[in-house]
Protein backbone atom coordinates (compact mmCIF):
# COMPACT_ATOMS: atom_id res chain seq x y z
CA UNK A 1 0.00 0.00 0.00
CA UNK A 2 1.28 3.50 -1.03
CA UNK A 3 0.72 6.93 0.18
CA UNK A 4 -0.02 9.55 -2.09
CA UNK A 5 2.42 11.77 -2.86
CA UNK A 6 1.42 15.99 -1.52
CA UNK A 7 1.70 18.26 -4.07
CA UNK A 8 3.54 21.59 -3.36
CA UNK A 9 3.59 25.09 -4.41
CA UNK A 10 7.26 25.46 -6.43
CA UNK A 11 8.39 28.18 -3.23
CA UNK A 12 7.23 25.95 -0.72
CA UNK A 13 10.51 24.64 1.30
CA UNK A 14 12.03 21.53 0.64
CA UNK A 15 11.34 18.53 3.05
CA UNK A 16 12.94 19.20 6.57
CA UNK A 17 16.66 18.87 6.92
CA UNK A 18 18.44 18.10 9.74
CA UNK A 19 20.80 20.58 10.68
CA UNK A 20 22.71 20.12 14.15
CA UNK A 21 24.10 16.61 15.00
CA UNK A 22 21.72 15.68 17.37
CA UNK A 23 19.01 16.23 14.97
CA UNK A 24 21.17 14.17 12.16
CA UNK A 25 20.99 11.24 14.67
CA UNK A 26 17.59 11.27 15.98
CA UNK A 27 16.85 10.83 12.25
CA UNK A 28 19.27 8.24 11.90
CA UNK A 29 18.15 6.67 15.11
CA UNK A 30 14.43 6.42 13.24
CA UNK A 31 15.49 5.31 10.21
CA UNK A 32 17.52 2.16 11.63
CA UNK A 33 13.65 1.65 13.45
CA UNK A 34 12.29 1.87 10.66
CA UNK A 35 14.84 -0.44 8.99
CA UNK A 36 14.72 -2.87 12.23
CA UNK A 37 11.01 -2.81 11.57
CA UNK A 38 11.16 -3.80 8.19
CA UNK A 39 13.47 -6.60 8.67
CA UNK A 40 11.26 -7.84 11.62
CA UNK A 41 8.12 -7.89 9.34
CA UNK A 42 9.99 -9.98 6.47
CA UNK A 43 11.41 -12.48 9.33
CA UNK A 44 7.51 -13.07 9.93
CA UNK A 45 6.66 -13.54 6.48
CA UNK A 46 9.73 -15.85 5.58
CA UNK A 47 8.28 -17.85 8.61
CA UNK A 48 4.67 -18.12 7.10
CA UNK A 49 5.93 -18.89 3.84
CA UNK A 50 8.47 -21.68 5.24
CA UNK A 51 5.13 -22.76 6.93
CA UNK A 52 2.81 -22.81 4.31
CA UNK A 53 5.75 -24.70 2.38
CA UNK A 54 6.46 -27.35 4.66
CA UNK A 55 2.48 -28.19 4.22
CA UNK A 56 2.40 -28.04 0.43
CA UNK A 57 5.56 -29.76 -1.26
CA UNK A 58 4.34 -28.76 -4.74
CA UNK A 59 4.71 -24.87 -4.17
CA UNK A 60 8.40 -26.36 -2.38
CA UNK A 61 9.14 -27.34 -5.82
CA UNK A 62 8.52 -24.42 -7.16
CA UNK A 63 10.75 -22.17 -5.08
CA UNK A 64 13.50 -24.31 -5.30
CA UNK A 65 12.97 -24.20 -9.18
CA UNK A 66 12.66 -20.75 -9.97
CA UNK A 67 12.78 -18.54 -6.40
CA UNK A 68 15.78 -19.70 -5.26
CA UNK A 69 17.99 -19.29 -8.67
CA UNK A 70 16.48 -15.73 -9.07
CA UNK A 71 17.64 -15.05 -5.15
CA UNK A 72 20.68 -16.07 -6.52
CA UNK A 73 21.21 -14.15 -9.60
CA UNK A 74 20.15 -11.21 -7.68
CA UNK A 75 23.14 -11.65 -5.49
CA UNK A 76 25.39 -12.26 -7.35
CA UNK A 77 24.66 -9.15 -9.49
CA UNK A 78 24.23 -7.01 -6.25
CA UNK A 79 27.81 -8.10 -5.35
CA UNK A 80 29.08 -7.24 -9.13
CA UNK A 81 27.67 -3.86 -8.83
CA UNK A 82 28.93 -3.56 -5.43
CA UNK A 83 32.90 -4.31 -6.40
CA UNK A 84 32.01 -2.13 -9.49
CA UNK A 85 30.57 0.99 -7.53
CA UNK A 86 32.59 1.14 -4.56
CA UNK A 87 36.24 2.31 -5.66
CA UNK A 88 34.24 5.31 -7.61
CA UNK A 89 32.73 5.96 -3.91
CA UNK A 90 35.66 6.05 -2.08
CA UNK A 91 37.17 8.13 -4.45
CA UNK A 92 34.35 10.82 -4.45
CA UNK A 93 34.81 10.63 -1.00
CA UNK A 94 38.47 11.53 -0.64
CA UNK A 95 38.07 14.52 -3.61
CA UNK A 96 35.64 16.12 -1.46
CA UNK A 97 35.68 19.81 -2.19
CA UNK A 98 35.64 20.49 1.63
CA UNK A 99 39.32 18.85 1.57
CA UNK A 100 39.50 17.64 5.16
CA UNK A 101 39.81 13.75 4.69
CA UNK A 102 42.72 13.68 2.66
CA UNK A 103 44.62 16.34 4.53
CA UNK A 104 43.87 14.75 7.80
CA UNK A 105 45.08 11.33 6.73
CA UNK A 106 48.23 13.04 5.28
CA UNK A 107 48.65 14.65 8.88
CA UNK A 108 48.55 11.92 10.54
CA UNK A 109 50.90 9.89 8.50
CA UNK A 110 53.16 12.54 8.68
CA UNK A 111 52.87 12.08 12.63
CA UNK A 112 52.70 8.45 12.99
CA UNK A 113 56.09 8.33 10.23
CA UNK A 114 58.09 10.80 13.34
CA UNK A 115 56.76 8.44 15.63
CA UNK A 116 58.20 5.53 14.49
CA UNK A 117 61.71 7.19 13.29
CA UNK A 118 62.06 8.78 16.87
CA UNK A 119 61.99 4.80 17.86
CA UNK A 120 64.59 4.26 16.10
CA UNK A 121 67.72 2.41 17.79
CA UNK A 122 70.20 5.46 16.85
CA UNK A 123 67.96 8.29 17.78
CA UNK A 124 67.14 6.67 21.24
CA UNK A 125 70.98 6.15 21.97
CA UNK A 126 72.26 9.64 21.11
CA UNK A 127 69.20 10.58 23.20
CA UNK A 128 70.72 8.50 25.88
CA UNK A 129 74.23 9.77 25.23
CA UNK A 130 73.03 13.28 25.42
CA UNK A 131 71.15 13.12 28.81
CA UNK A 132 74.26 11.46 30.55
CA UNK A 133 76.60 14.10 29.10
CA UNK A 134 75.21 16.56 30.60
CA UNK A 135 74.29 18.82 27.88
Amino acid sequence: MTTPKQIRSPDAPDAYEPVSPAEKLEEGALLAGLAAAGALRAVEVAAVVLVGLLVCPPLAILVVLVVVPLLVMALVVALLAAVVTVPYLLVQHFRSPHGGHASLLAHRLRVAGRALFDLAPHRIDAAVRKLHSGR
